[in-house]
This record gives structure tokens, sequence and C-alpha cells, in this order.
């Protein structure tokens, strides 16, 4: 494959501003387009519901033809020039057809597809094989059942560049509905694909703080979106924004850390990769309280700023804040309280693994699963075992203990970040 031109310093802050005040738009204009939904929706009701039917279906085949058109090979996206401004009208227009996609994709997915849209699982715990390498009929007839939200591949699924991008390619073809395709890049040895292919390893997180220059964690995030991109990997979670001296963290001091993980998030944006937070909010219990966290939660903030699209919550407690020993992923205190209140994130939370001991010593799959998403979480990381997670977070829906009105909450986060890259290619044609 051909090296891509470099892009300039200014052109790449350029295009990392654009898309920040778009993010900041979108989350504004999200809620206020909210209410015109409720509207429209009554006034389709009255009309009737097969004239809704031919509504969605047509507005479906329509955008479909227009992805169909605007597939092309993934490069950064051009960057307008200074005297060239983004109206309002056009940021505007963006949002409406991403908010009428998305409300569209879940007004027409039935509970038990919306249910398994929540879990991002390995390719193992889809198909029950031992190490998957190729997606066959069995990756089919699994997908056909469980329409899950994402796959994490790791080391012991990539071969070659070959059976990787066909296996990836397969995979996302099979599916009913868009897939995160993820993997964890961290830089050094923590690198799943640069590993598995033998690729120039990327600098680790330490080794980029030590050098002390943010534009250089940029650049090798970069590297890695291009890389990603080219495989078909769309989600990274790859970003340790702990405070921590371990090869896989950028350093204890915050502003350094905070620096690093923003320039990372918006260096994996490059190739149109998203970003994964880990681990909110510290990877083991300090006992420390909300109040006592500012430096801790300062790169978090970063990220969020810089518009990292998920956050992991840790398995580990966070003792100082819910005076208990809940896991932080299964505790509305840390979830919601924390960090969609405290902190105003309204991107997508995910749990960390619930196949984590400290999990599954005290709770059941089925009851792990239902506490994450009643604690805050819109998705559910590598559960002990799959089914039994599923089959218990369907159960309690349909027994009313989760509202579907939850359920599509959560399906509205995933899936503005599933389709806001597309709307942005069609938009800017």
């Amino acid at each position: 494959m051909e090296d891509r031109d470099r892009i300039s310093s200014s052109e790449r802050d350029e295009r990392r501003e654009i898309r920040r005040q778009r993010r900041i738009r979108s989350q504004i204009i999200a809620y206020s387009v909210m209410g015109v939904f409720v509207i429209v929706f009554v006034a389709v009701i009255a009309l009737g519901i097969s004239k809704a039917t031919g509504f969605i279906q047509e507005m479906n085949a329509s955008y479909e033809a227009s992805l169909e058109a605007s597939k092309v090979e993934a490069e950064p996206a051009a960057v307008s020039s200074p005297d060239e401004n983004i109206t309002e009208a056009e940021v505007s227009s963006t949002e409406n057809m991403l908010d009428t996609i998305v409300d569209t994709c879940l007004s027409e997915m039935p509970l038990e597809d919306k249910v398994a849209g929540l879990f991002m699982i390995s390719p193992e715990q889809l198909t029950g094989a031992d190490a998957v390498i190729k997606a066959g009929n069995a990756t089919q007839d699994a997908l056909s059942k469980y329409a899950v939200g994402g796959i994490y591949y790791s080391t012991k699924n990539i071969k070659d560049e070959a059976q990787l991008t066909d296996m990836i390619s397969s995979t996302v073809n099979m599916s009913k509905y868009p897939l995160f395709i993820a993997t964890s890049e961290v830089g050094g040895s923590g690198s799943k694909v640069a590993s598995g292919l033998s690729l120039d390893m990327p600098a680790s997180p330490s080794q980029l703080a030590a050098e002390g220059s943010p534009e250089k964690a940029h650049e090798t995030a970069e590297t890695v979106s291009n890389y990603l991109n080219r495989y078909g990997f769309n989600l990274n979670f790859g970003i340790n924004a702990n405070l921590s001296d371990s090869e896989q963290s950028f350093g204890t001091d915050q502003a350094v850390v905070s620096s690093m993980v923003a320039q990372t998030v918006t260096g994996l944006d490059t190739y149109g990769v998203s970003s994964c937070l880990q681990f909110f909010p510290e990877i083991s219990d300090s006992g420390t309280t909300a109040e006592g966290m500012a430096d801790i939660l300062a790169p978090f903030k970063a990220g969020i700023d810089a518009g990292a699209d998920m956050i992991m919550v840790c398995a580990s407690a966070s003792s100082g804040i819910t005076q208990d020993d809940t896991p932080s992923c299964l505790s509305s205190a840390v979830v919601t309280d924390l960090l969609r209140g405290q902190l105003g994130y309204q991107g997508v939370i995910i749990t960390d693994t619930l196949s984590d001991e400290t999990i599954l010593e005290r709770y059941s799959d089925g009851d792990a699963a239902v506490a994450a998403i009643q604690a805050g979480a819109d998705m559910i990381f590598i559960p002990g075992n799959f089914e039994e997670s599923y089959n218990g977070v369907l159960a309690a829906v349909q027994s009313g203990v989760i509202s579907e009105d939850r359920i599509n909450e959560s399906l509205t986060r995933i899936y503005r970040v599933k389709y806001a890259s597309r709307v942005d290619e069609i938009a800017s044609e």
C-alpha cells in the first residue's frame, strides 16, 4: 500500500478544531432535536403505520445507497482553507441526518437485537471456538442469532495481514448492524496488532512520556490509526489515562498524562479510529474520595475534551466514592454520578471485563450484566459467559426491571458513534 502524504501540523490542528467544534455542537443539538422527534413521531403515528413503514424503508434504501457511493480508501479528511468556515446550517444538517439515521435504526430493531447490541465480546465467545482466525458459517450463524455491538480481537486472532483483513471484512459483512471492531494497540509490548503481524512496534506510553513531547504522542497515535484502519479496526482500547509508572501509562504527572492522552485521542481520530480511555477512575482502589480526585480525573477530562468516544470503567472498587466494595463498573455512584454527572461525559461508557475474578466471585453472569446497565453503563465488555449475561439482561427488560427506554438511551449513544464518521463523509461530498 502506498505511503500516505504527511499531514502538516497546521492542517492537523485545523482539522482537529473542526471536529472538536462538531462534537460540541452535536451534543447541544442532539438534545434540542429530541423534542422535535417526539412531535414528528406523533405525527407519523397519526398518518398511519403503513405510511410510516414506507417512509422508514425509503430512508433506509436512500441511506444505504449513499453509503455505497461514499466508500473510498480511508485517508485523513480534507482540511478547509483558513477562509472557509463550516456554517451552522451545515453542522445542523449533518447532526439532523445522524439523529434521523440512529432513530430509524432503533425504531426497526427487535428487543433481542437491542440487548445483544450492548455487548462487546471476543470472537471465541461469539462462536464457541477456541481461537478464531476466520469468519465462516459459525460466525454467520452466531451473528444472526446474537446481533452483538462489537467484537474484540487479540493477538491469537491474528496470523497475517491478508487473513486479518479478510476475517474482519467478512465479519462486518455478516452483521445486520454496524459493529465496533476493536483491539488494544497501546504501544510497546501491549500492542496486539503490531505483535501479531510483526510490525514496527509503536513507542510505549512510558517511552513517549520520557520524551516529553505531546506532538510525538500524536504522531504515534496517527501511525497506529493508519494501520488499524487499513485492516478494518475502528476502535482502540489502548489509552491508559491512569497515573502510573507502568509501561502502558504516560506516567504520574497529571499535566503530562493529560496532554499525552488528549494528543493520542486526536491522533487516533486522524484515520477514523475511535478511542477508549481506560481505566476509570483508577486501576486499583486508593480509597480516595471524589473531592480528592482532581489529579486522578484530570487525564480523563482531557480525553473527554479531546473527543474520546468511549470510556472503560474499571472492575476494582472505588471505596472512597461508594463507601463499600462494589466494583466501580457496577456502581451508579461511579458511572452515573461521577463520570456522567461530575465530568459531564456524554459518550459511550463500557464496563471493564465482567469475567474479572472480583466480579465472578460475587455475581452471577446475568446479575453482573444487569447491575452494569442499572449503574449506567452502555456496553458490557467480555462477560464471563456471554449467553447467560445476554439472557439475564433480556429477561430484566422483558420483566420491567430495566426499561426498554433505558436500553434505547445506551443504543443511541452507541449508534451515534458508529454512524458519525459515515455521515461526515456524506456531508463533505
